[in-house]
């Protein structure tokens, strides 16, 4: 016997909502695993940081990713660039108020996935973070000044 009424569809609707809910808290959660490390992981310097935090975030495979930038800040401080503590740029862009410490990672050539090899920049900057449902989704790569 099929379901009648309203309740099928608003049965669908719940089903739909946490769906998309979920989708998002996982692209924050995504953000959070490729972008945030705090308090930074002590290494004997860049290099090593970089090949160790790489392969330890899961970003060496099925390749190796060319370019990932961590940010050494809370988490909290990243989700207020979403609200008071960042300007709006286009869209769903906000550039932070403040300046952040970061490790920038980038391939080495030659490099083979599961054995990716790293040379790391560091430095203190600003960051343009993509916001939804005022969490960062996604980090600008280009803006870094």
């Amino acid at each position: 016997m099929a379901l009648r009424g309203p309740c099928p569809l608003l049965f669908l609707t719940l089903i739909l909502l946490v769906a998309g809910l979920l989708s998002e808290g996982a692209s924050y959660q995504q953000f959070v695993r490729q972008h945030v490390e705090y308090p930074k992981t002590g290494a004997p310097n860049d290099r090593i940081y970089c090949n160790l935090l790489m392969q330890r975030r899961g970003l060496t495979r099925p390749r190796c990713k060319p370019t990932n930038t961590f940010i050494h800040a809370p988490t909290g401080q990243l989700r207020n660039i979403c609200g008071r503590e960042g300007r709006p740029v286009r869209g769903n862009l906000r550039d932070s108020n403040r300046s952040f410490r970061v490790t920038t990672c980038r391939v080495l050539p030659g490099s083979q996935p599961g054995r990716c090899r790293y040379r790391a920049a560091t430095r203190v900057t600003r960051v343009r973070v993509a916001c939804v449902r005022r969490l960062p989704v996604h980090l600008e790569p280009t803006y870094l000044p």
